[in-house]
């Protein structure tokens, strides 16, 4: 296990918004055959959703809700940070550049991020050093989008069911109510990082692809001790990272109003905070969804939020893997 010290950080979210595509699909009406049926069954995932649109796309619809609903104008973006779960619908493009092109965002800097799932959360990290480093527009637009349908059969890949969706967050360096990032987090595996792939990448000729086994998301350990030692590892990383953002907000696990994690599996809360097992009843996930890559666990918070809004401070912890590689975090703040 490896990872920096948290680091405190400063943003207020101004508005987030996301997009979930269609009708739910029920997980219980995709083909399984009996072994994947038992194996998934501890999930607790009910539906997932499916897009026609690609996961760019997916992302502008995200974005426009955002700048709505944050009521600013476009031209008060001074950045657009564009971090995609998967893969992009060309491969190669950057989903920043078409957000820019597509909101009129005519003062914004473009970055894209590719950090996995854990990307959205990285972004928002980022989007608060942007602006105590910046003299320009105040505010920062952070957009994540998974397209999983396309690079899975089903949705899965034998360990949980996924979801395509999106989600847009808009930071802003002003004081107010509402959500605030307070520290960001990580912690890494030291090997196996690479067992989650597409094969179609430059670690293969272009001569020996074969797109439809290369295009398709796997998870490809060396042999299943070297899985097994990957699983066991995630609890000292969740709890490393969770002592690490505790630190930074000079906080205790007592004051933790709510932790939400991906919906990764109901049956992985207790081994991933093995070690943090005052937090386990306030895992707050509704793993009734399939997991929406980096979407999801600040999907929940809002759902909570949207729920019942605390009526003082509160205080949250968001966490996410990032394929087989780390786990990242965040510790916001909520201010009625």
């Amino acid at each position: 296990m490896s990872g920096p010290p948290a680091r405190a950080c400063n943003g207020r979210l101004i508005s987030l918004e996301f997009h979930l595509p269609g009708e739910p699909i029920p997980v219980g009406g995709l083909y399984m055959d009996d072994e994947m049926r038992e194996k998934l069954q501890g999930t607790g995932q009910e539906f997932t959703f499916g897009s026609d649109e690609d996961s760019t796309a997916m992302s502008v619809r995200a974005a426009c809700a955002a700048l709505d609903a944050a009521g600013i104008p476009a031209e008060d973006i001074g950045l657009v940070i564009s971090a995609p779960t998967l893969i992009t619908s060309y491969g190669l493009e950057i989903p920043a550049i078409a957000l820019r092109a597509e909101l009129g965002l005519e003062n914004a800097e473009c970055l894209n991020v590719a950090q996995g799932c854990v990307g959205f959360l990285s972004g928002l990290q980022l989007a608060c050093s942007y602006l105590a480093a910046e003299n320009g527009p105040a505010n920062v637009l952070v957009v994540t989008a998974c397209k999983a349908s396309s690079l899975m059969d089903n949705f899965n890949h034998g360990s949980f069911f996924w979801a395509d969706a999106a989600a847009a967050a808009i930071v802003s360096a002003g004081e107010g109510s509402g959500l605030h990032l307070c520290a960001y987090g990580e912690r890494s595996s030291s090997q196996d990082w690479d067992a989650m792939r597409l094969h179609h990448g430059d670690a293969r000729r272009y001569a020996d692809a074969l797109p439809a086994l290369d295009l398709k998301l796997v998870v490809d350990f060396a042999d299943q001790r070297a899985q097994m030692d990957y699983i066991v590892g995630e609890r000292a990383r969740c709890d490393g990272l969770i002592s690490a953002l505790l630190e930074a907000g000079g906080l205790a696990a007592d004051d933790i109003d709510a932790v939400f994690l991906p919906s990764i599996g109901a049956n992985r809360v207790p081994h991933l905070l093995g070690a943090q097992k005052d937090l386990r009843t306030r895992v707050k996930t509704d793993f009734r969804y399939a997991h929406m890559g980096g979407v999801d666990a600040l999907f929940f918070l809002d759902l909570y939020l949207r729920a019942e809004a605390p009526p003082s401070t509160a205080h949250f912890i968001v966490m996410t893997p990032a394929y087989t590689a780390q786990w990242g975090g965040l510790l916001l703040d909520y201010r009625p």
